[in-house]
This record gives C-alpha cells, structure tokens and sequence, in this order.
C-alpha cells in the first residue's frame, strides 16, 4: 500500500544513520533545484504580502542590474590605470571567479553524490558499498553539465514566471488601473503553484538524470511525465515536507533563542569576548547541522519518492479518502 509514512522513515533512517550524507546536503543546499525552492516560495509568500513581495522582487532585479552596470564601469576605468593596478585587480577577479567556480562544483557534485547515495542505499539488498565522500562526488562529478544545466534552467523559469507577474504591477507605477489590480492578483494567485510545480518536476528531472543516466532532454521529459501523472501525490508530499522543514527550524530557532541567545546577552554586557564568539560559533554551527540534516532528509525522501513511482503510480491521501466516501 502506498504511503508517506513508509518515504519519510526511510528517507530518515537513511540521513540520520549515513551522515556524511549531511556534507551533501551543506553544498547541495545552495542549488536551486536540489535546495527547497519550493519552500522558500511558499513560506516568502506567507510573510509576506502580494504586493511587497513583488516589489522585493523588482527591487532585487534593480539592483543586480545596478551591480553589474558598476562592475562593467569598473572594467573600463580599470583600463585607464598603471599596469600594478590592473594586475591587482585582475587576480582579485581571477581568485573571486575560482572560488565561486569551486562552489558552483561543490554544491551541483554534492546534488548527484546524495541523489546516487541514497539510490544505492535504498536499492542495496544489504549494506551498501563505497559510500564515502569521495565516492559520492565522484558519481556527482560523472553527471555535472546535465545537472548544472537542469538547475539552470530552473532558476531561468523559475525568475521568468516571477517577472511575468511583475509586470501588471510596473504598469501600475505608470498608470493607476482597476483592470491591472486584478490582473496582477490573479497572476500571483497562479504563480504559487506553477512555481512549486516547476521546482517539483525538476526534482523528479535531477533524480532520472543521475539515477537512469538520462541526458538533459530526456530527464525534463521524465521528470514533466512524473510529476503529470502525480501531481497530487507530489504536491502533498511538498506539503508535508514544507510543514516539517518548518517546525524543524522552528525548533532549531527556539533552541538558540532560549539557550544560545541569552549567553550572547551575558558575553556582550559583560564583555566577554570569548564566550560572545563561542555563541555565535555554535549558533552557525547549529543553523548548519540541522540546514544540511533537512536538505539530506529531502532529498532522500524525493529520491525514494522517484523509485516508487517510475514503477507504478502513486495514490494520494485526498483520493484514498474520497475513495471511502463513495
């Protein structure tokens, strides 16, 4: 019988007992695809109202825009500078792009070490082999440019759909319109879950690229027919996993509120400089631990999730009670 239940046991008996899987989730957390898009989107849009949201979003925009019309002044002033000045600045661009790029690698590699892990271990009749570390990035590395590629286009739909709905509202600015109200309403109502489902059908995407070696295309096409046939059982699962990555963090919060903040408080009246950098330390590494525990414990979830339903179709919740009533 198909049941959450039974996912998301596994799903934490695997991240609880293999933690080097948490290494994975620290890096692939910074993914687009392979983070918790779909919760950002949910929980940003239930702190805040239609309208700041949107302008959040515009505001964002302006200033990437700002920031690369500066870096592009920047480029042609640095031109006109003594050949130190251009060297400094040169290695200072060639050094920020190498970390950046290492990032980039660490976080898509760690997206396929924990999609191939977790796969393995599921699939593993008895203990699974070769789980390690390197191992694990290893099978990431194998599947980079697909991955990297299905994250980017993502993250591209994903800031189309938002700039869609802005633009009732930029209209707005120029021309105060009953019609454009509405329109950009509806338009937000609309963009919740196509944002979700966009983000759920690259989950399934991400998981048949790395587990069936499918290539780009194919695992788009995967992923969309997935996520078609079950939509429902996808969305509740979302659900569930949204309400528990909440109180989780809501837990993790009230932990350092109660506990690591009030020593804060006595470090920083008392000016004690050692016990100050040791709340801040544990703090970071608390919001790190659970951060990487929660990405880990997705993933899993989404990856056996995947398995299951490749096979056979899943039956939601709402249908089965439906079901009953008839």
């Amino acid at each position: 019988m198909f049941s959450y239940r039974v996912f998301l046991k596994q799903a934490w008996n695997i991240a609880w007992r293999h933690k080097y899987l948490w290494f994975f989730g620290l890096f692939a957390s910074l993914t687009i695809a392979g983070g918790s898009m779909e919760y950002q989107v949910i929980s940003q849009n239930l702190q805040q109202n239609l309208i700041d949201g949107t302008y959040n979003y515009l505001a964002g925009l302006l200033a990437l825009s700002e920031l690369l019309k500066s870096l592009w002044l920047g480029l042609i002033a640095l031109g006109h500078q003594n050949i130190l000045v251009i060297i400094n600045a040169l290695s200072l661009i060639l050094i920020t792009a190498t970390i950046l790029a290492v990032f980039i690698w660490l976080a898509v590699c760690s997206q396929g070490a924990l999609v191939n892990d977790v796969k393995k271990i599921v699939s593993a009749k008895k203990k699974a082999e070769k789980l390690s570390i390197r191992e694990g990035l290893t099978a990431g590395h194998q599947r980079f440019w697909p991955l990297l590629g299905l994250n980017v286009l993502a993250k591209i739909m994903i800031n189309a759909t938002f700039f869609i709905v802005s633009l009732p509202l930029l209209f707005m600015v120029l021309q105060d319109s009953t019609i454009l109200v509405i329109v950009y309403t509806l338009l937000f109502v609309i963009f919740i879950p196509l944002a979700v489902s966009i983000s759920l059908m690259f989950k399934y995407a991400i998981t048949a690229n790395v587990v069936e070696k499918k290539t780009l295309v194919a695992s788009l096409e995967q992923g969309w027919n997935l996520f078609k046939k079950n939509w429902l059982v996808s969305v509740e699962m979302a659900i569930i996993l949204f309400l528990i990555t909440f109180f989780a963090g809501l837990g993790a919060l009230i932990f350092i509120s109660l506990i690591i903040f009030p020593l804060f408080l006595v470090g920083a009246f008392y000016k004690i400089i050692w016990l100050v950098a040791l709340t801040v330390f544990l703090a970071l590494i608390i919001i790190v631990l659970v951060g990487s525990l929660l990405t880990s414990f997705q993933t899993a979830t989404w990856t056996g999730l995947y398995l299951s339903l490749k096979d056979k179709r899943g039956v939601a919740k709402l249908e089965r009670i439906f079901r009953r009533r008839k």
